[in-house]
């Protein structure tokens, strides 16, 4: 089990507690960047009295995608069979990560998703945000998931030895986009399980300004390279197409791109003016 940190000392407590009570006998991993709130002295004071927590403290804030890179190779040297990640703000409920492992056998990769079957119970301006990135993604790199942008996932040791050799191209949130496209790519098994998602418990978003803006040029980017893979015969696209969990909706979907998707320029830019 991982998450990353930066200012989470109202919620951390909470997190290990919940996961210790999902999942007892599951190791856990967090990669705290120097929160100045405390959030690394007080996983220091849990991992005194639980062996099974590993604290590892960062220099300074150094972005989700590092850290999450950081965990999945910590798992591969570890021999770890499955890494579980999600956010430890409470937005990510830990009675669910059962749910995750349990859909894993069969596949190499599962993704908690809010959208089939699974609810978005957060406010409007975030479900937005959600809905909008997902409608592109789902238009622009098909793979038949209906959830790409949520860091609520599973691993399989195959997966990640896939990722930490992969050469990611974006960073901040658009990585865990990346992350799936370079799965589907690569020919693995990804599937998903629905879960709920919450507005966080304490404290403010840690999304950046701008970063709205940076995700939808760097899947803009992604597009154009399965574009390319399309045009000489190396895409997985059609295949997913024909599978099962490969079902995709293409007008559904542009319908979302297009309701959602002018309101996530509009948040960038208003979020870009407001620095």
């Amino acid at each position: 089990m991982f998450t990353a940190t930066y200012e989470e000392a109202a919620n951390i407590n909470n997190w290990v507690q919940g996961v210790r009570s999902a999942a007892p006998d599951a190791h856990l991993l967090v990669v705290d960047d120097s929160s100045p709130d405390g959030t690394g002295d007080i996983l220091d004071a849990l991992a005194e009295g639980d062996a099974a927590l590993t604290v590892v403290h960062r220099p300074g804030k150094s972005g989700l995608a590092s850290a999450h890179l950081e965990a999945m190779r910590y798992a591969l040297d570890n021999d770890y069979e499955v890494l579980v990640t999600m956010d430890a703000d409470g937005s990510h409920l830990p009675e669910q990560v059962p749910s995750l492992v349990q859909a894993l056998p069969g596949h190499d990769f599962v993704i908690g998703t809010r959208y089939r079957g699974g609810r978005h119970k957060a406010g409007l301006f975030r479900r937005t945000l959600s809905a909008g990135a997902n409608g592109l993604s789902r238009l622009v790199l098909p793979t038949g998931l209906s959830e790409y942008t949520t860091s609520f996932r599973a691993f399989d040791r195959q997966s990640l030895n896939e990722l930490v050799h992969a050469d990611f191209t974006s960073g901040g949130y658009a990585f865990f986009v990346e992350c799936i496209e370079i799965l589907h790519q690569a020919g693995l098994s990804i599937t998903e399980t629905p879960i709920d998602f919450v507005d966080r418990m304490h404290g403010s978003s840690k999304i950046p300004k701008g970063q709205v803006f940076m995700s939808v040029m760097a899947l803009g980017s992604m597009g154009w390279r399965r574009m390319r893979r399309m045009s000489s015969g190396n895409d997985r696209t059609e295949r997913a197409a024909r599978e099962p969990y490969g079902r995709i909706d293409f007008q559904r979907d542009r319908n979302c791109a297009c309701k959602y998707g002018s309101s996530m320029l509009l948040g960038s830019f208003v979020a870009m003016a407001s620095r």
